[in-house]
């Protein structure tokens, strides 16, 4: 019975190995809009975030839409528009949570469990659709926001964000990386520090500690060898070549 277990389980990770191949070729094509949902969830159960999540729009992520078009204007001549953001209704059930100290199993458990949570919850059949579950909650001062995350097997990103309009511009910067990270591309910042790390978490790597804005995927500005800032809006962030090459806008030299 055991050994029978196990080979379901194998096959099952066989057949998501295989459509996880499929949607990473899909997705990272540009041939077409990658289609972006976004579904957001009240995280802390709280009235005044039920009232900032029913007054969202689309038009509070069309900052991602034209950041995206930008950067990708610096790598390619061809008129397109990389990312399409279409803002879903909002969701009454959180994601499972990832394991905090798992082992390897448990981590592989975790993943087949929210790729499953979010088939159930996501209305899109379009297999290179990105699905982007954004948890509000209320600022508190004595709280640090959980860890975002973006799995490029299943195109899932989790985004834990606050809720108010004078965060919406800090939220988006969080949600592109996330994004990014559903297509392939890795953080630039050192993991034990948050530091970004030098050359490819560097916006202008020749211009050292100069910097004026931030590699997405280093997430902040260097000011120094042991201090960054986080971008106060997308304005301040651009795509290296390192994260290019990632998600195919670029060729790889080899």
């Amino acid at each position: 019975m055991k050994a029978f277990r196990i080979i379901i389980l194998l096959l099952i990770l066989l057949f998501v190995a295989f459509y996880s191949k499929l949607q990473r070729l899909q997705s990272t094509a540009w041939v077409e809009s990658l289609p972006v949902a976004i579904y957001p969830i009240n995280a802390d159960g709280y009235v005044e975030t039920d009232r900032f999540i029913d007054e969202l729009k689309h038009e509070d992520f069309q900052s991602i839409e034209r950041f995206f078009k930008r950067q990708w204007e610096g790598y390619s001549e061809f008129d397109f528009d990389p990312v399409a953001i279409q803002l879903m209704p909002a969701l009454t059930v959180k994601p499972p949570e990832p394991p905090q100290h798992g082992n390897v199993l448990k981590t592989i458990i975790w993943s087949l469990r929210l790729r499953f949570w979010a088939y159930q919850n996501s209305v899109s059949a379009d297999k290179t659709t990105v699905n982007i579950f954004i948890q509000y909650q209320q600022f508190d001062p004595k709280q640090n926001l959980a860890h975002s995350l973006g799995l490029q097997k299943g195109l899932i990103g989790v985004v834990n964000a606050y809720a108010g309009q004078a965060y919406q511009k800090t939220n988006n910067v969080v949600v592109a990386h996330e994004l990014l990270h559903t297509v392939g591309a890795s953080d630039k910042y050192d993991l034990d520090t948050g530091q970004p790390i030098f050359p490819d978490g560097f916006a202008v790597p020749s211009s050292q500690y100069t910097q004026r804005k931030a590699e997405l995927m280093a997430g902040k500005i260097p000011l120094s060898e042991t201090e960054s800032e986080m971008p106060r809006s997308l304005r301040y962030c651009m795509v290296g070549d390192k994260t290019a090459a990632e998600i195919g806008w670029v060729e790889v030299n080899n």
